[in-house]
């Protein structure tokens, strides 16, 4: 059925590196989620007032919000695809986050106003009878719900979408729900216990948690959280990939929304190679990058001077800072004569998960290189990734 509704009503669906077709994967899942939980929610409401099931009715109710919710993700695919203007050169991608927060809101109030009835009904409760047709809806939602997870999280993973995975985290929560409920109804009409009310309020927990999950990755997307690892790596082997490229460096990672991806990287280059040749390939890199990758790629070109005696350093110091710590790197080393002494001068690389400030270790280790080799002037400057734990300096 996944692949049926993709290749039906998706053109070019295998482009999905393309902000429009990007746009057509966001539009049939969230309507999708609107048809399946408009459906859903009919069916609970209808059978829950029958048989006087709280539980169902929350469950019935919660589907409008969830009906809601897609209606919300259709709304952010829209207005996050719109062009880029003056007010906002680069696009309205994060407008998708936005909404990613507002429906978080929405699944908090949801939850607090089904835990106050859930308690309510603990504290008075009502004796729910039994119906085989109760059971029977129950079990086809389930089943409903449980495709629809798989097809919202397929689409979200698929275009890296938070608005959909929150959307699947979600339903993940009605599926427990709704098997809950459904035990809830054979063992309410063998106990004579409040198990409605219960299961209610393990209903409400649950979406309280999805909308905790949902607030989380949207606010840190909006934050600047560090990019994805297979991002980094795609990025840095493709560049690292063209003839004339000695080594990269400095990556940064700008997310403006899906679709909407800005990055610089340092690019080093023989020193001895023509310049023009050099600044040729380096702006072939950035035009292959935007269509090949979809990335609006800045690239700063570092000359660099290759020979044995500057080899033969950049090992000695390398072997030191490993030994100082294994987790440090280095990268951008030249060595400059000055006399008798040799300035040596590059960038050095502390991971985040070293809490000694970054003024401390570069002292360190400028002590140090300079102990054990008299004539070396160190000039280092030491600094953080922002590729979090990928290294792609060395």
């Amino acid at each position: 059925m996944r692949e049926f509704l993709i290749r039906t009503f998706i053109k070019d669906a295998d482009c999905i590196k393309a902000p429009a077709v990007r746009t057509r994967y966001g539009n049939l899942a969230s309507l999708t989620g609107m048809l399946v939980n408009i459906a859903v929610c009919l069916g609970e409401l209808i059978v829950g007032f029958i048989v006087g099931s709280l539980a169902m009715i929350s469950d019935g109710l919660h589907n409008v919000a969830d009906a809601g919710g897609s209606a919300i993700s259709l709304l952010s695919f829209r207005l996050s695809a719109r062009k880029p203007d003056q007010e906002h050169p680069y696009g309205h991608g994060r407008m998708e986050y936005l909404f990613s927060v507002g429906f978080s809101v929405l699944l908090f109030v949801i939850a607090i106003q089904l835990l106050i009835e859930a308690v309510h009904r603990i504290m008075n409760p009502e004796i729910v009878d039994f119906s085989m047709v109760a059971l029977i809806v129950m079990i086809v939602v389930m089943g409903l719900k449980i495709w629809l997870l798989s097809f919202l999280k397929y689409m979200g993973n698929r275009i890296d979408s938070p608005i959909l995975r929150a959307n699947s985290l979600e339903c993940l929560s009605d599926v427990w729900a709704t098997c809950g409920i459904t035990a809830g109804l054979l063992i309410g009409s063998y106990v004579k216990l409040p198990v409605d009310g219960y299961l209610s309020a393990i209903v409400a927990v649950m979406i309280g948690r999805a909308g905790f999950e949902v607030f989380k990755e949207s606010t840190s997307r909006l934050l600047g959280n560090e990019p994805r690892p297979e991002r980094v790596r795609e990025i840095a082997a493709f560049v690292s990939s063209y003839d004339g490229v000695m080594g990269i460096h400095d990556l940064m990672v700008h997310d403006y929304g899906p679709g909407h991806e800005f990055a610089s990287i340092h690019v080093e280059v023989d020193a001895k190679q023509d310049i023009i040749k050099s600044h040729n390939m380096v702006e072939k890199i950035e035009r292959d990058a935007w269509r090949q990758l979809n990335l609006r790629l800045t690239i700063h070109m570092d000359p660099l001077v290759r020979n044995k005696e500057t080899e033969e350093i950049y090992d000695r110091v390398r072997r030191v800072i490993k030994a100082y710590n294994p987790d440090l790197s280095i990268h951008d080393l030249r060595a400059v004569p000055d006399g008798d002494k040799i300035n040596v001068i590059f960038d050095l690389v502390v991971p985040y998960s070293e809490h000694k400030r970054l003024n401390d270790i570069g002292h360190a280790v400028k002590e140090i290189l300079e102990a054990m080799e008299p004539k070396y002037i160190i000039h280092l400057t030491a600094e953080h990734s922002y590729t979090g734990s990928e290294n792609i300096h060395e």
